[in-house]
């Protein structure tokens, strides 16, 4: 018998996951599968070492673990690396149980959506990329355009920030290490004069005003953002781009690292002290090196996102913008609450019947999108929406 919420990975991320299903009503059952024995300890105590809270300890890439525990799931959250989650939601599939992820790699989203029949036949709704962008972003996008009856523009620039930043690059990681360089490093897609191209990341550089106290912000292409954004709106709009935003002067340091080859992949060997050898990747080297210089605590969520249409025959540009904060009370940070409270409201929503659709959907086009503000507004995350002649 379905019971309970199965979550895989018990980070940061996991943590918002986890502290929405359980706190708020209706409340779930949770299992939280991780690999680390001590994330899992420190997840379990921030919960409150509930009855409802089961923490199994074990590699999720282990196929057969999954199998042995997905059949008791109403829903699965894949919140761990984006390369477990094509056979992790193929298992869900096959249970029986909806599935949500976080995404973060645009080639595993694609395999995924070669599930769809398969869903469709099991009667399950699969959303991949359900993190903050890709993810909610994708959700602003739907509600833009539904209100809206032509559209010519999407734009949409979001960032993860320090709220105190630091030199050198005025930024510090708020996720992983793995996704940051999958951002930077992978292209990105946009639609230009209606057709969609491949555009290369870290290019595209802009300014954008946030007002007091964010101020001026810099823009520029970044992979993933979009996600299925870009075959869902092609041939319906003129223009359509996702930006990662940041403090002004992190591109050019961080296109400098680029162009030295640390965002690449290709093994090295490298001499170690004692005069052997060993071999790892750029990328790998500058992951640790980003992770030494710390996590940010105190981080903030900047989103603006518009789009530029027609209305009852009247140009509309419709604006929407939010800004989240880290929460000293709950310890969440800004990037758990605007990736985690969307992936869980998401959860809900399978579970309690609120989206009905079935087979692997895209959130612009399956996901209520006033459900999803009204709750996150409940969550104090607030979305501002404003509608003007253009």
């Amino acid at each position: 018998m379905k019971s309970h919420i199965l979550i895989i990975g018990a980070g940061g991320m996991a943590r918002a996951i986890a502290y929405d299903l359980h706190n708020r009503e209706p409340h779930y059952p949770l299992i939280i599968l991780d690999r680390d024995e001590e994330a899992l300890h420190r997840l379990s105590e921030f919960l409150g070492d509930s009855a409802d809270v089961k923490t199994v300890c074990g590699d999720a890439s282990d196929l057969n673990l999954l199998q042995e525990m997905m059949p008791s799931a109403l829903a699965a959250v894949g919140a761990a690396s984006y390369t477990l989650h094509h056979d992790a939601s193929a298992i869900a599939i096959h249970e029986g149980s909806h599935w949500v992820d976080l995404g973060g790699n645009p080639t595993v989203v694609q395999r995924q959506f070669h599930l769809h029949p398969k869903a469709l036949a099991a009667g399950v709704s699969v959303i991949p990329d359900a993190g903050l962008a890709p993810g909610f972003v994708n959700i602003v996008g739907g509600a833009i355009a539904a209100r809206l009856d032509e559209i010519d523009e999407l734009h949409f620039r979001v960032g993860g920030l320090p709220q105190f930043p630091k030199p050198p690059l005025f930024y510090g990681l708020v996720f992983s290490a793995e996704g940051l360089a999958n951002e930077y490093h992978e292209p990105a897609w946009v639609i230009e004069e209606g057709e969609a191209r491949e555009v290369e990341s870290l290019t595209g550089w802009e300014r954008i005003h946030f007002g007091a106290p964010l101020g001026t912000l810099e823009a520029f292409h970044t992979s993933g953002g979009a996600s299925t954004m870009i075959e869902t709106f092609h041939g319906k709009v003129k223009t359509l781009d996702y930006k990662t935003l940041r403090y002004p002067g992190h591109l050019r340091k961080i296109k400098l690292l680029g162009d030295l080859g640390f965002w690449g992949d290709d093994r090295i060997e490298v001499a170690d002290f004692e005069g052997g050898l060993c071999a790892t990747t750029p990328r790998a080297v500058l992951g640790k090196l980003l992770e030494r210089q710390g996590w940010v605590k105190e981080d903030l969520i900047a989103l603006a996102a518009w789009g530029v249409g027609k209305k009852d025959g009247k140009n509309k540009r419709i604006d929407v913008r939010m800004t989240d904060y880290y929460d000293a009370a709950t310890g969440l940070s800004a990037m758990a609450r605007t990736t985690g409270f969307p992936a869980a409201i998401l959860v809900r929503m399978m579970v309690e019947g609120v989206i009905t659709a079935r087979g692997v959907l895209r959130q612009e086009t399956s996901v209520p999108y006033e459900a999803v503000f009204n709750a996150l507004a409940e969550r104090g995350v607030t979305i501002k929406t404003e509608e003007r002649d253009y």
